[in-house]
């Protein structure tokens, strides 16, 4: 009795399910970081977390194993503008003098 020759190769299995975990994670990273960017340390880290979680989701999609290019480019826009706010914060927090009143700034300038 002849037996058929043996499959080449692994056997079929189920397809290999998208790896959507960074582009994803990036872009809730940039969201967090744009209303919280007034506590300029913590954005500032959240922001560039975010920025190379979104790089390398935006790559994975590029190469075919993720299905989110749009999302992780989403999460590079909303963690750059949570990078530039906290560092408008930054900035705004070094320039203002710490014995600043806003009450008597309010009576002489208007």
């Amino acid at each position: 009795m002849a037996y058929p020759p043996p499959a080449y190769g692994p056997p079929p299995g189920p397809p290999a399910q998208p790896q959507n975990a960074f582009g994803l994670t990036g872009m809730i990273l940039g969201i967090v970081s744009i209303p919280i960017s007034c506590c300029w340390p913590v954005a500032g880290v959240l922001s560039i977390v975010g920025l190379v979680f979104s790089y390398l989701g935006k790559k994975k999609a590029d190469s075919g194993l993720a299905t989110n290019r749009g999302i992780a480019i989403a999460g590079l826009a909303t963690s750059v503008a949570g990078l530039v706010l906290s560092i408008a914060f930054l900035i705004l927090a070094l320039t203002i003098p710490s014995d600043f009143d806003y009450n008597v700034w309010l009576r002489e300038n208007s």
